[in-house]
């Protein structure tokens, strides 16, 4: 088959896999308080608004407003459109970037690990923002591998393409940089090529930038609320910007989980991999290249922020790109030297992770497969010579173990650990498996169908409390299982009031914001009690989280009627007054 019908044929493949193991999962409405950001910027963009949010990503709502002007009016459509196309970007271009860096179809195996691959497949589902983000990289990396094998005029286009890749993924941008400082350094290019290049790369930043900072009350307010951002993000994450110790550890152990949990299906690839001449065939310049584009990343998400499975993915895709060389390295052994065995050897491994799941928890389900799959190896290795499979019959053979990984992280709904010590090593050791099963869960489907579920019932909740009601309805908002963002988007029309704190962590002065839809009406902040006025004979919806503090003496004060996932009280007509913590309320 020609090279032309191959590619094609990859592009409709993946495509087809893209949209049956996503379209039918994804959520009806929109996902995340982010998502809201971003509908809401296709008709303004503001970040003093979080229209969207910082830092912004001007190209990537420069696409959705493309989108909408192509009649893409649904903005859930819309974004379920990007997430699709971009999922399906970054399978091709892992695919094309992984036969050019390893050769043979390295690149079509990193493929198929990327396509399943738990905080891929996950971020295809809740957001097609961080999609982007192995795209991104995947483009920028792809341009630099040019000049470092000596092509210079790559150098130019790979400042292109980090210059433009960084008005869709801002903090990529100086992820990224060393990466392709070292590929021009690499390409051996002149003063000139230098200037033209760090010349493409301030103009493709500055054409994004400057827009943004205009639209958003110029260099100093956007900056300011930049860092503002980062700070009170990565104040629950990072050490350096004051995390304790256990949030930390809480950060560390996602963090393996959501870049690494595929790597427990390796094991049947590398051990066939082990007594070969060529061994794992990764040269040093390979591993200098894969290192200085996924170092930076990795760094920043363990000292600084993660907080999502999607956010990984600017890491995701090199930990398959070494993973598809791997197993095109076990497909070139297979063919080399196979034993009569393989098929009875290949049904039991097929069968064993399945008839385990049956005996074993979930969790004992995962540590099994690296034994079965070293077991399946070792008797490949040891078996008596026979005929070679087809490729495609080999391929399949490894993938088994990487299917039953990656759709039991998905798919399994009850990832959790509890268990508790009086002594400090035990401890440590428990909190561990409770950041690592928290990990599992927060990339898993059960946490996008629960998320969408409560939400779903809390926009119905909020109707049928407001639907004909002859009485004027605030709703408020206080860690609310239910983003307040989304409330505000749905309801656009009832005002939302959002008792908060300045801050995400550690002490903070409190501080409430009055919205209607995506306009800020009013904040109060000052010394406590702050005071809200109140419509009398309003009624009052509250959102929030049922064990909280706060839930429980606002008890105390209010007559609150719980209604599926919120609260309710309807006020007198007659004027008073109540306080409840910082807050007081007065009609």
């Amino acid at each position: 088959m020609s090279r032309p019908k191959v590619s094609w044929l990859a592009v409709i493949l993946f495509a087809a896999a893209v949209i049956a193991t996503r379209l039918p999962l994804a959520p009806r409405q929109l996902f995340s308080f982010d998502d809201v950001n971003l509908a809401w910027s296709i008709g303004r963009f503001d970040i003093r608004e979080s229209r969207p949010h910082p830092p912004g990503y001007p190209l990537f709502v420069l696409q959705m407003r493309l989108l909408d002007a192509l009649r893409f009016k649904n903005a859930q459509s819309n974004l379920k459109a990007l997430s699709l196309a971009g999922s399906l970007a970054a399978l091709l271009l892992i695919m094309a970037f992984g036969n050019r860096f390893w050769g043979r179809d390295a690149g079509l195996c990193a493929a198929l690990l990327l396509l399943l691959y738990p905080s891929f497949w996950y971020a295809g589902l809740t957001s097609a923002l961080r999609i982007q983000l192995a795209v991104v990289s995947l483009a920028v990396a792809a341009a630099c591998l040019r000049a470092w094998r000596g092509e210079r005029r790559w150098v130019l286009w790979s400042a292109a393409a980090l210059g433009l890749g960084a008005g869709v993924r801002p903090e990529l941008g100086p992820l990224l940089l060393p990466l392709w400082a070292a590929s021009a350094i690499r390409a051996r290019a002149d003063a000139r090529q230098w200037g033209q290049a760090l010349g493409m790369l301030t103009v493709t930043v500055l054409v994004w930038l400057i827009p943004t900072m205009i639209s958003s009350g110029g260099p100093k307010t956007y900056f300011e609320l930049c860092w503002k951002y980062l700070r009170d993000q990565a104040a629950l994450t990072s050490p350096l910007l004051g995390a304790p110790q256990p949030l930390w550890q809480t950060t560390v152990c996602r963090l393996l989980v959501w870049t690494f949990v595929g790597v427990l299906a390796w094991p049947l690839s590398l051990v066939l991999l082990r007594r070969s001449k060529s061994g794992f065939a990764i040269s040093r310049e390979q591993w200098a290249f894969l290192a200085l584009w996924s170092a930076p990343a990795f760094a920043f998400a363990l000292l600084v922020h993660v907080a999502d499975a999607g956010q990984t993915l600017a890491i995701t895709p090199v930990v398959c790109l070494v993973g598809g060389r791997l197993m095109s390295g076990a497909l070139d052994e297979i063919e080399a030297y196979s034993t009569r065995w393989h098929g009875l050897i290949w049904m039991l491994t097929a069968a064993a992770p399945v008839l385990a799941l049956r005996w074993v928890s979930a969790g004992w389900a995962l540590l099994l497969i690296p034994m079965i799959a070293l077991a399946a190896g070792s008797l490949m290795r040891r078996g008596p010579a026979g005929t070679p499979p087809p490729r495609g019959h080999a391929l399949a053979f490894l993938m088994a173990p990487v299917l039953f990984v990656n759709c039991l992280v998905f798919f399994h709904r009850t990832w959790y650990h509890a268990g508790t010590s009086s002594r400090t090593v035990l401890q440590f050791l428990h909190r561990c498996l409770r950041d690592l099963n928290s990990g599992l869960a927060f990339t898993s489907f059960e946490q996008v169908r629960s998320t969408t579920a409560v939400d779903h019932r809390t926009l119905q909740s909020i109707d049928r409390l407001t639907r004909g009601h002859p009485r004027l309805a605030v709703i408020l908002w206080e860690r609310g299982l239910t983003s307040w963002r989304k409330a505000a988007y749905y309801y656009h029309y009832w005002p939302i009031v959002v008792l908060d704190r300045k801050t995400l962590a550690g002490p903070a002065p409190p501080v409430v914001t009055i919205w209607r839809g995506a306009v800020l009406e009013r904040r109060i902040e000052g010394p406590p009690p702050l005071r809200i006025t109140l419509p009398r004979g309003g009624r009052l919806i509250w959102l929030l989280h049922p064990r909280a503090d706060f839930t429980a003496r606002l008890r105390e004060q209010f007559r609150l009627h719980p209604f599926e996932t919120v609260y309710f009280c309807d006020l007198p007509e007659t004027e008073g007054s109540l306080q409840v913590g910082d807050f007081l309320f007065v009609w």
